[in-house]
């Protein structure tokens, strides 16, 4: 039923049952007009409760409608409209709830479009024209200039550039791709221009993939099953025994309506959402924003965390880790000319060094006849002595010998950072190592969750294998996957949950969607994370604060603990209440209102969830 009919019904109940009971009260109107009243509030819910009911059989399925239109249908019978109305009342405001509580307000294949590239420009009758992405054809020429996005996949046909490729194979650092080079779809080009020659296009191509497997992933979620539900199904047809059996044992309808109006599981259908409702409440104040009751409910069997590497497990920038002085040359003397160098470049290892030279208050001159060489680094001159700043190919370029110190120190770290050199003249002064570094508490955040319940952390990323591994045993993750893309990270979350596992995703890029969209509980890091990877992920962390993780998981693990308190009290109210209506001790009036009081009592104790810490 739609959820607007619902809410409408809901209003349209209360306002006549509220009139009829205020003209009793104060007998304001006549009591054939207090009746009609009364009669119409309960024929009405008793018209959506039956419709919904209907459906529900017709699928082969009991659920609480039909209890709850069965306790309807005998309170009007016996002349006791009010609690009709009271259990219609109390069933629409639980569905509403549920509903508000695991609704996915989610738009993630309409962002993983618009972040797609929506034009190319190709080379067509030697003149450059600029169409749809969609229309590229295999094997035409695409040009592709400075801070564009690729649109397709191919292969370069001409140019040399530096690429991010972050949002597809996660790799933290930008990648230099040089004729002959595969690129793939989604990526941008931040220095250079090229032509490619396009092999994949639209659904084809890398991001057109990312798009399907998103598609299919959210296809394949399997609804829960609400609670009240799974309690209708095995109850429903004890409860309409028993009411028969009464009424032949009696034949007092009034007593029938009694058992049918409390055994309606209104109390359970309020059990799940108003915790979850107030568990939300509770994590969004730590910064932790949960957008479904599903993955909230299914934390509690989480036991596999995949993180994702590139801003997820690590900041996401690059940083200057380490400063190595040659010869009688010091630290600041080399980050002095390093910087001095690189003040006028944008690439991103430069922005790294001027940030180390901001940090450390040294401040570089501007440049002179500054150079850019892509792919391998920048030259200036100062005065007689030009500086030099690069990789092993500049400092061949210009006859740069690469002394036996500077040779150990790349050996030493060239596997699991950037390393470059700054020359003097002819001579090698120092060098710097930069590298993607992980966030301060990542390790004691994987700490935390083992002693949340999580027994098996993996750490999934498109980056190096000896970067990988490195940062594995820093965090101390169980397993490390190096070197893998989009298509892998998902198939690695579904061989997981075949082999019985509950999985929850961390990550924050568009290459991370659809692994998102397949694990059991997607997390998505707010602050640094892409709108695709926020959208997709049922919980996203509004702080990049790693901490956030094992928190989550203890408020899964509390909600499920109040779900089943109030389960468990909802039930035993119940059952004391049938055993009270079989020997008509109460009347289906009174039953309402236990009935009432009993979805009263399990509102409060989850409002507990409001405050746990």
């Amino acid at each position: 039923m739609n959820q607007k009919w619902k809410i409408a019904a809901l209003v349209i109940c209360t306002t006549l049952t509220t009139t009829a009971w205020l003209s009793s009260t104060f007998q304001v109107l006549s009591q054939t007009t207090t009746y009609l009243l009364e009669l119409s509030s309960a024929l009405l819910a008793l018209s959506f409760i039956a419709y919904s009911a209907a459906k529900t059989l017709l699928n082969r399925t009991i659920g609480i409608d039909l209890l709850a239109t069965i306790a309807i249908i005998a309170s009007i019978i016996g002349g006791e409209n009010l609690p009709a109305t009271v259990i219609a009342l109390m069933l629409f405001g639980g569905e509403i709830l549920e509903n508000y509580a695991q609704q996915k307000a989610t738009h993630a294949i309409q962002k993983l479009i618009e972040s797609s590239p929506q034009t190319a420009t190709v080379l067509r009758n030697n003149q450059e024209i600029e169409i749809k992405a969609e229309d590229v054809q295999q094997g035409e020429t695409v040009i592709v200039k400075p801070g564009g996005k690729i649109p397709v996949d191919g292969t370069i046909q001409k140019g040399h550039a530096t690429i991010n490729q972050s949002s597809i194979t996660g790799e933290s650092i930008p990648v230099e791709k040089a004729e002959g080079d595969k690129v793939y779809s989604g990526t941008i080009l931040t220095l250079g221009a090229l032509h490619i020659t396009a092999t994949a296009v639209g659904k084809e191509s890398t991001y057109g993939r990312i798009v399907t497997m998103v598609e299919e992933a959210e296809q394949r979620q399997a609804p829960i099953e609400r609670t009240a539900d799974k309690y209708a199904r095995y109850f429903t047809p004890i409860i309409i025994l028993a009411g028969l059996a009464v009424f032949f044992a009696t034949g007092d309808i009034r007593r029938v309506a009694s058992v049918f109006v409390i055994a309606c599981p209104c109390a359970l259908t309020l059990a799940t959402p108003a915790a979850i409702v107030a568990s939300i409440g509770n994590a969004a104040r730590k910064g932790i924003l949960i957008r479904n009751g599903a993955s909230l409910e299914k934390l509690n069997k989480v036991d596999t965390l995949i993180f994702d590497k590139t801003g997820t497990i690590t900041t996401g920038k690059l940083e200057v880790v380490d400063i190595k002085a040659f010869g009688n040359h010091s630290q600041t003397e080399v980050l002095q000319q390093a910087a001095m160098a690189e003040k006028c470049s944008e690439h991103p290892l430069a922005q790294a060094i001027l940030a180390k030279a901001k940090k450390e208050q040294v401040d570089p001159v501007d440049p002179k006849c500054f150079h850019v060489y892509s792919g391998m680094g920048v030259r200036i001159e100062n005065g007689s002595d030009p500086i030099t700043v690069g990789n092993e190919k500049l400092l061949k370029q210009y006859k740069i010998p690469l002394t036996t110190e500077a040779q150990t120190y790349l050996n030493q770290h060239q596997q699991t950072r950037t390393v470059i050199f700054v020359a003097q003249n002819s001579t090698i002064i120092g060098s710097l190592s930069l590298s993607d570094t992980a966030r301060n508490n990542a390790k004691q955040a994987i700490t935390e969750t083992k002693q949340n319940g999580i027994n098996k952390t993996i750490l999934v990323t498109g980056d190096n294998h000896h970067v990988a591994e490195a940062l594995g045993k820093t965090i101390g993750v169980d397993e490390v996957y190096s070197e893998v893309m989009p298509a892998e990270k998902a198939t690695h979350v579904s061989q997981l949950k075949r082999q019985g596992r509950t999985v929850a995703m961390i990550g924050d890029g568009i290459n991370d969607a659809p692994a998102l969209a397949e694990a059991d509980v997607g997390i998505a890091m707010g602050l640094s994370g892409t709108d695709v990877a926020i959208e997709t992920a049922g919980i996203t962390l509004a702080t990049d604060d790693l901490k956030r993780i094992p928190e989550l998981l203890r408020i899964g693990k509390t909600t499920i603990q109040v779900i089943k308190q109030n389960i468990a009290f909802a039930m035993t109210v119940n059952l004391v209440g049938i055993a009270l209506s079989v020997g008509g001790i109460i009347s289906p009036l009174t039953t309402a209102f236990i009935h009432e009081s009993n979805a009263l009592l399990v509102m409060l104790n989850s409002l507990r969830l409001l405050k746990t810490r």
